[in-house]
């Protein structure tokens, strides 16, 4: 898992929170889930500074789509996922 540094906004005024993930779409997906996060700037991976600039980004449209996932779908695809990763036959 790496640091990453989120610029985002909360309660209109800029601030910096930290998160670990292992990519930056984790990241992404854990600043999705803090309601409290009304936008996202920028994330800076600490390991070696690359930096998204994903200012741009429509948080809310994406906590949407989030919302409509159906958690049976995605607990499905994660043991699909855990049972890839546990063939001891490859």
């Amino acid at each position: 898992m790496d640091e990453y540094i989120i610029d985002v906004v909360i309660n209109g005024k800029p601030d910096s929170l930290k998160t670990w993930c292992g990519s930056v779409y984790s990241a992404v997906d854990s600043m999705i889930g803090i309601d409290m996060v009304e936008d996202i700037k920028t994330i800076t991976r600490s390991l070696d500074g690359k930096i998204w600039d994903v200012k741009d980004m429509d948080i809310d449209y994406l906590r949407n789509l989030k919302e409509n996932i159906d958690d049976n779908v995605l607990s499905d695809a994660f043991k699909t996922i855990e049972d890839l990763t546990h063939d001891s036959t490859h």
